[in-house]
């Protein structure tokens, strides 16, 4: 069963590929016109100074900071509404504010959450919500509508509990989808090695965090921090300050005051030395790589000017920073090296990162960490700094297009309590930046010999990397930042692949049973988007399989296989098959592929455990022709609870659950798939019989 959604990812296939090309009309100028344009660039003109409006701020009686933005070149206004929660932990509620924000926008005492939508639309505007506010936009026509819904979205907000049921279902969904991607765990790995799990910005949402928020919670956490005298109002657009004054006091006037706590917590600390900690991915081809550190970097002032650059150069300028034109142009170890530096007003982090093949991990960390120290110990060319201070000027004046970038300036100068000519006269300030200025705050920021490496993978890889650390050794943790005992999650000694299967079979009905099932007809949807996709599937003597993936009534894809003839039809088209595609099909038609395997024991190996739902879980590796896919059984159980391949640099994990029996038999009947698009797929299955009568037109290859 591990291979049923062949047909489904064909369908997203499909639609990916559907996408009208473009034109590739060559316009190109002749050769002679190209290098005489070439031969004479224009002269950069002087650093201009920006016109962000007029920039002007009032206070309502209940404290709710206004701010400002005129701009009248268009007919547009928007709103933002920032609340300013202070960093704090939720502990066994984690997850809890962003729970909240989904919520707000639900329902309000004379609105559903439909109906909202529907006011929205109908003034052609837009109106999100957040964990720290509310965001709106729209025409001038229609501004005192859209803020006056916004202040009715946010502070008559009723948090009805049949919508509470969907958003914690999409925050298990997200989260679900977070643990299996590389990216997301190194993230929350960072967050824990970087800040630790005692502090805001270490904590992590769990499974149990999740579990244990409930609809008083969220409405608690609104009713604690959503408070005016902690919020600011940054209205940017086609308004007067005559306007914006009867705006604000109409919406926003009624908003109640309220004290709200402000924990306060030690700066966390670089480590002393390296640190190296490793993430166990069975499978995983790729390494992801991130090296750095938290960092004291606050906003608003020259020194985050100075640090910004240095990252430009570093590796946060894209095709023309260092890491990437080492790591990638020079090295070819992967598609792109990258570096970022936030500040923050507690505490801010430098990272450097990418994905790179498993054989060349080491020698990558040899290469950040060589460009880490260079830039913190020699002075950058002045060639860098220029083409830097060009790229900054290019992409500042394009931001200034979006009024949420000229909102979050205004904001972020009444916030800090920044100078009121700091964002106008930003590019005069990078203009003015030197080489030895990058070079002072490198050394400040950037400590290459006292920084977290961390590491998503194959274990395999590991071993190549305790020369790095400072204790010579490397520490494993899970997705969650948990420390993990390796020596205790190597494979029993005196287990065996077939005991692995033999177990798993008795689990789920026995041998004898099995070989009894004649045929399968199972019938599954998922719900992709708010359109319902089905997918029937029927298996018949172990040599006969059919499957058809339908949405909106519609065959998109049908898959067929039978004795050796083979076939693909996506929306109406055959498709041609390689070898490659019929052996998928004939693996599917086994009743039972795991039978097979004790047939062929030199295909089958051990590779370890893993923790699984915190269980522990045997891998068991299966050759399948020239891929390995690797199935995780519950050591206790025996049951088969997870599956992963690899396509290519994508890791698909499938997970199974919800065993029930039907004909003697124990069948999954919730799968869920991870990695083969933005976010994971759960497939139920709504019917499924044993040795019932198939029409055999199905099994039909033409």
């Amino acid at each position: 069963m591990q291979r049923i959604f062949f047909g489904l990812l064909a369908l997203l296939l499909i639609a990916a590929c559907s996408t009208p090309q473009q034109s590739t009309t060559n316009t190109s100028t002749t050769p002679t016109m190209e290098k005489d344009f070439r031969a004479e660039p224009p002269a950069p003109g002087p650093a201009p100074e920006i016109q962000l409006g007029d920039f002007q701020d009032f206070k309502l009686d209940n404290g709710l900071q206004v701010v400002l933005v005129e701009n009248h070149k268009l007919p547009r206004v928007s709103y933002q509404l920032f609340v300013d929660v202070p960093p704090h932990l939720e502990g066994e509620y984690a997850g809890a504010g962003d729970m909240m924000g989904s919520m707000l926008r639900r329902a309000t005492s004379t609105k559903t959450k439909e109906e909202i939508d529907e006011a929205v639309d109908f003034i052609g505007a837009s109106l999100s919500t957040s964990s720290s506010g509310a965001f709106a936009a729209t025409i001038s026509k229609y501004k005192e509508d859209l803020l006056e819904m916004m202040s009715e979205v946010v502070l008559d907000a009723q948090f009805p509990e049949a919508e509470f049921a969907k958003v914690k279902s999409e925050a298990e969904a997200g989260l679900a989808q977070a643990l299996t991607d590389p990216g997301a765990i190194s993230q929350r790995v960072r967050r824990v090695m970087y800040y630790g799990a005692d502090h805001p910005y270490g904590e992590l949402t769990t499974e149990e965090s999740l579990a244990n928020v409930t609809l008083d919670v969220v409405k608690d956490y609104y009713e604690t921090y959503f408070v005016p005298n902690r919020s600011y109002l940054v209205m940017v657009g086609d308004l007067t300050r005559e306007e914006a004054e009867r705006l604000a006091k109409s919406a926003f006037s009624d908003w109640k005051p309220g004290r709200v706590p402000v924990p306060s917590y030690a700066t966390p600390k670089r480590p002393e030395g390296v640190k190296v900690s490793f993430v166990p991915r069975s499978g995983a081809v790729q390494s992801n790589i991130t090296i750095g550190h938290p960092v004291e970097l606050e906003p608003g002032n020259t020194r985050a000017i100075h640090a910004n650059i240095m990252n430009q150069i570093l590796g946060g300028g894209g095709f023309s920073s260092r890491l990437f034109q080492n790591i990638r142009e020079d090295k070819g170890y992967t598609y792109g090296a990258n570096s970022s530096l936030s500040n923050d007003e507690l505490v801010g982090n430098l990272r450097a990162f990418a994905n790179v093949r498993n054989e060349v991990t080491d020698s990558a960390i040899v290469e950040f960490l060589y460009e880490l120290n260079k830039i913190s110990t020699e002075p950058v060319m002045a060639s860098e700094l220029e083409r830097t201070k060009k790229q900054i000027t290019g992409s500042f004046g394009r931001a200034l297009e979006s009024p949420q970038r000229i909102a979050s300036y205004a904001l972020n100068t009444i916030r800090y309590g920044l100078d009121r000519d700091f964002y106008p006269t930003y590019l005069q300030r990078v203009e003015a930046t030197k080489t030895s200025d990058l070079l002072k705050v490198a050394q400040e920021l950037v400590s290459p010999k006292s920084t977290h490496i961390i590491v998503v993978g194959d274990k395999a890889v590991a071993d190549k990397l305790a020369r790095f650390a400072t204790s010579g050794k490397v520490d494993f943790y899970d997705a969650s930042g948990n420390p993990i005992d390796m020596a205790a999650m190597e494979a029993p000694t005196d287990l065996d692949p077939e005991t692995v299967v033999a177990s798993y079979l008795d689990a789920i009905g026995g041998k004898d049973q099995l070989m009894k099932v004649e045929n399968i007809a199972m019938t599954m949807e998922a719900s992709i988007q708010g359109q319902t996709i089905q997918q029937t599937m029927f298996k018949s003597g172990g040599d006969k399989f059919s499957s058809q993936t339908k949405m909106m009534g519609q065959v998109m894809a049908d898959q067929r296989f039978n004795a050796g003839k083979a076939s693909i039809t996506q929306m109406g088209n055959k498709t041609p098959l390689a070898e490659e595609q019929i052996a998928a099909l004939k693996s599917q038609s086994a009743l039972f592929p795991e039978i097979a395997w004790m047939d062929s024991p030199e295909n089958l190996s051990i590779e370890g455990t893993e923790m699984v739902d915190g269980k522990p879980a045997i891998i068991l590796a299966v050759a399948e022709g020239e891929n390995t896919v690797r199935y995780f059984f519950d050591q206790e159980t025996g049951m088969k609870v997870r599956s992963v391949t690899q396509q290519g640099p994508t890791t698909i994990t499938t997970t199974f659950s919800d065993y029930q029996e039907v004909g003697g038999v124990k069948f999954p009947h919730v799968l869920k798939v991870e990695g083969a698009m933005p976010f994971p797929l759960e497939m139920k299955v709504i019917e499924l019989n044993v040795n019932t009568e198939i029409d055999p037109a199905l099994f039909k290859v033409e």
